[in-house]
């Protein structure tokens, strides 16, 4: 559920940049959309890992 919020768009803006753009290529690279929302939350899940590992605040730039 995370994931589907994150590729999400909220006034024509999506609600995380970084996993919208993955799950879009995803998409574009002709996967299906529960297999690329199931990317999408791989990647969301190694992003929480290396936030945690390295003790660094998430930041958007």
């Amino acid at each position: 559920q995370a994931t589907v919020v994150g590729i999400s768009k909220r006034k024509n803006v999506p609600v995380n940049d970084i996993l919208f753009e993955f799950y879009s290529k995803k998409r574009s690279e002709g996967k299906a959309s529960k297999v690329a929302i199931i990317a999408t939350c791989n990647k969301l899940l190694r992003m929480i890992y290396g936030i945690l590992k390295s003790k660094i605040p998430f930041t958007v730039s």
